[in-house]
């Protein structure tokens, strides 16, 4: 995409509202019953490249309670469109390079004296006052779980190494002031930070960071290795330093053009039990083990703030599409360059998998080893994968009609189908046994498959009986104006 990255989330706004990909509701919408619902039944009905982003400008609760803030859900990962614009690219298939670039060529963030985000400050009585309610975070479920949370990138930092890290995690709603810390015992800054903390007998500093820019969003999101930072890497993908100011209560830097910030402290004493939840798969996550209890001990906000609520659960969702954007960046990369694979061609890791479990690689075939080479690599790079495919130059990766008609065809279940067993995984699997999630055995299988034409007899495979593609074009191009194409 030509041009400077976007001022702020304010100006991605525009730019999504220019492209036509932004919705703006002005009729009153109740956040506990409405507002999530408006954003699933897009999801269900609307096919990816016709999803828009919503903006609720007069949102209330099912008290009565009109909420000065503003909400907009599906700004990161609606579509593929999308979340390419909140990246800087004219094209999904640029964001496999421009991830390359910003890994390559990482940019430190620049510290500032003074931020928007901090333009309003509840501290003490005034944040009692206002307390976490004052936020209009949607009920993401409603008539199922009833959960309200924030999923937002999460700012902490080792208080020993003073390693920062950047992750995608959640905060439950418990009470004005506190939140429940969903974030799993295996990720960054509960791996490191947290033990850190408590290993000095001190509380976690946390900044929940809302209404960031999209760079900001996808780095929390993409796993990157501990130690990276992942602020630089947004500074990698924007071409500038990320501009960052201190909490005003904790010894943190958040992005200063951001909307809202909680500030708060991650406790090494108090946990509480958690309520069930929706997570990536579509299923609700029943267990209530004890999570650490999140001390809020500010809010800052820009005037007239935007609150960003990410849907998450039943593919398609937000998070599904995030986590696909992010999965693809880091597959591909993975694959073609850390593994030394030219041969691949794009991937697709599509959202009705969670963006995690189902991914599709097209390559083409230099040597007949080369589609077992990119399956086995790719099945060690990421502990949610299930099923992995390889297909065809030929074949469309995000298209599944072709990917089933390339599997129904091209695969011989004896011989072309591979299952890995004793693979590391996640407890959000809903297909563990119980006795299994018990015993902390986070362990399942995974099938691989080989959707592609025979090496050694490639050229005596059947011919695809379709008319050649500069016919298709031709036709296309001199009727379009009296049918659409889709798919075409």
């Amino acid at each position: 995409m030509a041009g400077e990255y976007f001022a702020d989330f304010r100006a991605y706004l525009r730019e999504l509202e220019r492209r036509g990909k932004l919705h703006t509701w002005t009729r009153p919408v109740n956040k506990d019953s409405e507002l999530m619902p408006l954003m699933r039944l897009q999801y269900r009905g609307i096919a990816d490249d016709q999803r828009q982003a919503f903006l609720y400008e007069n949102v209330f609760d099912s008290r009565g309670k009109k909420h000065n803030l503003r909400v907009a859900t599906g700004v990161y990962g609606s579509s593929r469109e999308i979340a390419a614009v909140g990246l800087g690219c004219d094209q999904p298939l640029e964001i496999y390079e421009k991830w390359r670039d910003a890994l390559a060529k990482p940019i430190e963030p620049r510290r500032v004296a003074s931020a928007p985000v901090q333009e309003i400050v509840y501290t003490g009585d005034e944040l009692k006052k206002f307390g976490v309610t004052g936020l209009p975070a949607p009920v993401e479920e409603p008539g199922f779980s009833g959960g309200i949370r924030a999923t937002a990138p999460f700012i902490t930092v080792d208080p020993q190494s003073g390693v920062r890290n950047v992750g995608m995690y959640s905060g439950h709603f418990r009470s004005e002031h506190h939140l429940i810390a969903g974030i799993a015992p295996v990720h960054h800054a509960m791996l490191y930070h947290h033990r850190s903390a408590a290993s000095q007998k001190e509380p976690l500093p946390v900044a929940i960071v809302l209404g960031s820019l999209p760079d900001v969003t996808f780095v929390s999101a993409a796993n990157l290795p501990y130690g990276v930072d992942e602020l630089a890497i947004a500074g990698g993908i924007r071409g500038r330093p990320v501009d960052v100011v201190r909490c005003k209560t904790i010894p943190l830097e958040v992005p200063a053009e951001a909307e809202i910030v909680i500030e708060g402290e991650i406790s090494i004493e108090r946990k509480e039990r958690g309520e069930p939840f929706s997570d990536y798969p579509g299923y609700l996550m029943v267990e209530r083990e004890f999570r650490s209890v999140i001390d809020v001990k500010a809010i800052t906000m820009r005037r007239n703030a935007i609150f960003t609520a990410i849907l998450v659960g039943l593919p398609p969702s937000e998070s599904n599409g995030i986590s696909r954007t992010c999965r693809e960046m880091m597959l591909y990369n993975f694959l073609r360059y850390s593994c030394a694979m030219p041969e691949v061609l794009e991937v697709a890791c599509p959202e009705m998998g969670g963006g995690w479990n189902w991914w599709v690689i097209r390559m083409r075939k230099s040597h007949p080893s080369k589609p077992k080479q990119a399956l086995h690599a790719a099945s060690g790079m990421d502990p949610t994968s299930k099923m992995i495919i390889v297909v065809d130059e030929d074949i469309d990766p995000t298209n599944m009609k072709e990917v089933l008609w390339a599997m129904m065809t091209r695969v011989d279940p004896p011989t072309n189908i591979d299952i890995i067993d004793g693979c590391w995984s996640t407890p959000l699997d809903p297909r563990m046994p119980p006795e299994k999630r018990d015993n902390k055995d986070h362990t399942n299988g995974r099938a691989i498959f080989y959707a592609v034409r025979p090496y050694h007899w490639k050229d005596k495979f059947p011919k695809v009986s379709r008319s050649s593609r500069e016919l298709r074009e031709k036709t296309i191009a001199k009727f379009r104006g009296v049918i659409p194409f889709p798919g075409a």
